[in-house]
């Protein structure tokens, strides 16, 4: 192994210069002065560290900080390899250096995702509640615990982070600890096998500003742990300080919570996530579309909307395919594309036809199916007929000449009620939910 060069040394200088910047003093001092750059080779980034003991405590807390800071100046390197430096016995002048046992300091910075701030989080009715209490939280309006829960893909973590996320922003010097559940209880394993359960403690109750647990429902079952963190959530809510947890189920649906644990977390302002509405669902495609610089009509991303229901992710797994068979099919970004796609999104296929689908509208708007194919222009007619039309394209896949001999209408009148549903769908919110309305309707009758 050759040593490092020159010109090695001067970018872990950078590196070094990078983590002092962006870590507290004393944590820069004992972890990151001491180590070593030894070589740059075959893409690893070869560090050494003074023992063994330093070695492990630096691959199980900081591996991932150092890692992104190398990344900065080395982005060829993809893998970050750490070895014990020798001791040399020649140089009996320096002392040698000794080791604290390992303090369970606070990470240098939150391992937040950048991405999710409260600018990057599509609002709509279903989640607009949980967006201003995460607000609020953020800009100190209140210091009551919250507690976000809802199914995954929701925004959950997206709301949580983006408190934290905000929070760096306006006051820098806020010690912010985001973990999942599984991290906490994994640490304080450790913590009691090495004797460091004291400073476990310390780092959690004392040094901490803001708290953010995910995944909470983790801990069912797990009682000692519980036990710790109710203490520990006694400690900062006497200290005022704001606590973030985040679940798939309400604490009270939540199995094997001990008593005092659950009787802390039902203290917290229980905020519920619902899924997103067709409104929703349509901004967050179009918000994916526009982030990533992607012209995709506005028809298209209304049918996904209409379709795909469910998660976020959902939704931009659907957006991606659709991009994906444009390009590798060579194909046309048309509605009869996302029609495709959609099919693979679409969990137990309601069976409709012309008939139901008739009812249904006559139904909601009080008319009779005749009205549907009268030549009336009268708005309460006209439309529930645009409607009808709409409904049947979407769930039938018919052509515009199939629909006008469905409806008695000439093709270009088809296309004209196609396209204004559509328009108006965008312009009102109403209209919007109500043709999903008559959606659901339609798929449960």
């Amino acid at each position: 192994m050759q040593k490092a060069g020159v010109s090695q040394q001067h970018i872990w200088q950078k590196v070094q210069t990078h983590l002092s910047e962006a870590l507290p003093p004393n944590l820069f001092d004992v972890w990151v002065k001491p180590l070593r750059l030894l070589a740059i080779e075959d893409g690893k980034i070869i560090i050494g560290c003074p023992n063994r003991f330093f070695l492990e405590w630096i691959k199980e807390h900081f591996l991932h900080y150092l890692k992104e800071a190398c990344m900065l100046y080395l982005p060829e390197c993809r893998e970050i390899l750490l070895k014990i430096i020798a001791t040399e016995k020649k140089n009996k002048k320096t002392p040698r250096q000794i080791i604290q046992p390992p303090l369970p300091l606070g990470l240098p910075r939150p391992r937040l995702c950048k991405a999710f701030t409260f600018e990057e989080f599509v609002v709509g009715e279903c989640n607009q509640y949980a967006y201003t209490t995460a607000c609020n939280l953020a800009n100190g309006h209140f210091e009551q615990p919250v507690f976000f829960y809802s199914d995954t893909g929701l925004g959950k973590s997206h709301l949580s982070q983006a408190v934290g996320n905000y929070i760096l922003t306006q006051k820098k010097e806020e010690r912010i600890f985001y973990i999942t559940a599984e991290e906490f209880t994994n640490e304080m394993v450790r913590a009691l096998k090495s004797n460091y359960i004291n400073d476990f403690k310390e780092k959690y109750r004392r040094e901490c500003d803001v708290l953010i647990l995910e995944n909470i429902h983790f801990l069912s079952g797990k009682e000692k742990i519980q036990t710790e963190l109710a203490y520990t959530l006694d400690a900062l809510w006497e200290s005022r300080k704001r606590v973030i947890f985040t679940s798939l189920t309400p604490p009270q649906k939540t199995p094997a919570f001990k008593k005092e644990l659950k009787s802390r977390i039902e203290s917290s302002l229980i905020v519920p996530i619902n899924p997103p509405d067709l409104d929703t669902r349509f901004k967050i495609l179009k918000k994916k579309a526009i982030k990533h610089k992607l012209a995709v009509p506005e028809n298209i991303l209304q049918y996904l909307a209409c379709y795909v229901k469910g998660d976020v992710r959902r939704l931009e797994s659907a957006l991606n395919n659709v991009l994906a068979r444009a390009t590798l099919q060579k194909r046309p970004l048309d509605l009869d594309l996302a029609k495709e796609v959609a099919l693979v999104f679409i969990e137990n296929q309601p069976q409709v036809d012309l008939n139901k689908i008739k009812t249904v509208v006559c139904h909601h708007y009080k008319l009779h199916p005749e009205d549907l194919l009268a030549k009336s222009r009268a708005r309460r007619v006209c439309l529930p007929r645009k409607i009808a039309i709409y409904l049947a394209r979407r769930y039938l896949n018919l052509s515009l000449a199939e629909l006008g001999k469905k409806f008695q209408r000439h093709h270009a009148t088809v296309l004209s009620a196609l396209n204004a549903v559509e328009q108006e769908m965008k312009k009102s919110s109403y209209l919007a939910r109500e043709v999903e309305y008559l959606c659901k309707k339609i798929e449960e009758s």
